[in-house]
């Protein structure tokens, strides 16, 4: 792991659950003011990102923290994953209402471009072999 934001997702057993809560909701709700309180964002269900880059003993330690604090957690876990955050992109924008409608290509213009585009490789191709043509007769001629 290396120092960089976290982001952090954990699967449940309803189960399990449910022998210890008589809403399971309870469970979700003790965890998430236990990672607000300790530097994260919830961002979506059982998913949370840190909010400043974290190592990975300081995930070690909150893994620790999070276990002595619930302590019917290790019953109930299935899964606890963390995740090195890399570049985020927020691209909300591109799912606006108001958004531009992109008209789609036209196929018969698409099939088109491909044909112009192969001929100019050829072109290239034809071109390049006149060439290396030409400097081996000049060769040629000089020796």
């Amino acid at each position: 792991m290396s120092l960089s934001r976290k982001a952090i997702n954990f699967d449940l057993s309803t189960n399990e659950l449910k022998k210890r809560f008589s809403n399971t909701a309870e469970a979700y709700n003790q965890i998430k003011g236990f990672m607000l309180q300790n530097g994260f964002e919830h961002r979506q269900y059982s998913g949370y990102t840190s909010n400043e880059v974290m190592d990975e003993k300081q995930i070690d330690l909150l893994a620790k923290r999070l276990s002595r604090q619930f302590p019917w957690l290790p019953d109930c876990v299935q899964k606890f994953d963390v995740t090195d955050i890399g570049e985020q992109h927020d691209l909300t924008h591109l799912l606006s209402k108001n958004q531009q409608k992109i008209k789609a290509p036209d196929k018969q213009a698409n099939l088109d471009r491909q044909e112009a585009l192969k001929q100019k490789i050829e072109k290239i191709a034809k071109s390049s072999k006149m060439e290396k043509y030409r400097s081996s007769k000049s060769k040629d001629i000089e020796r």
